[in-house]
């Protein structure tokens, strides 16, 4: 896909309010705050099934690399985001539990159930320790391609539950990919997208949604 860098001064321009709103938190009013929990039974297809199976692998995913970076790179994203995947990974959990799924088997760091999940996990990781400017990129990609799994996911259900817990998560790992395009702007590295689109990128990064 070809992608074109967003201006470095739009960037800097939005830089104050990124500093407010460009990590997940648990107070009020953030936009990854959970709903409420439901226990009421979830009836999910085959397909939904293993979506939902698959988004939780990479959830998992996201806050191990967060974690492992940052015993490298003592940098705020990398501590303070991990807690917000854990969130992210347990509202996915409580879906999967309600549709009578298996329990969330392979939990031993670093190993995952999903060979396309482990596959970026190990590339990842093995990217992110080179440097800290590498590590701040790849967590701009993970947050990319979480945005983008996460939008297939709410366009291949008929689930309500699923497409809300979708939306919610969407919004904190838009709140997620502006934190690392921060960080990368204030180091003077401009960050090319290569997942979402250009347009998608600039709407998310200057806060129009």
């Amino acid at each position: 896909m070809k992608t074109r860098f967003v201006p470095f001064l739009i960037l800097m321009g939005a830089s104050a309010l990124w500093a407010r709103h460009g990590e997940c938190r648990s107070a009020p009013g953030c936009a990854c705050a959970l709903p409420p929990a439901s226990k009421a039974a979830l009836s999910l297809s085959a397909p939904e099934a293993k979506a939902l199976s698959f988004q939780i692998d990479e959830e998992r995913m996201a806050g191990e690399i967060y974690r492992t970076l940052g015993k490298q790179w003592s940098l705020r994203p990398f501590i303070n985001i991990p807690r917000a995947e854990d969130r992210h990974q347990a509202l996915l959990v409580s879906l999967a539990t309600r549709a009578g799924l298996p329990p969330v088997g392979e939990t031993t760091p670093g190993k995952f159930q999903t060979p396309e999940v482990q596959a970026r996990y190990d590339a990842l990781v093995k990217r992110g320790e080179v440097s800290l400017l590498e590590a701040l990129q790849v967590g701009a990609l993970i947050e990319e391609q979480d945005i983008a799994d996460l939008r297939a996911m709410v366009h291949s259900t008929g689930s309500a539950d699923l497409k809300s817990a979708a939306t919610v998560l969407e919004a904190g790992s838009r709140n997620h990919l502006r934190a690392f395009v921060r960080n990368l702007c204030a180091r003077g590295v401009e960050y090319e997208p290569r997942i979402l689109s250009a347009e998608e990128y600039v709407e998310i990064v200057t806060l129009r949604r």
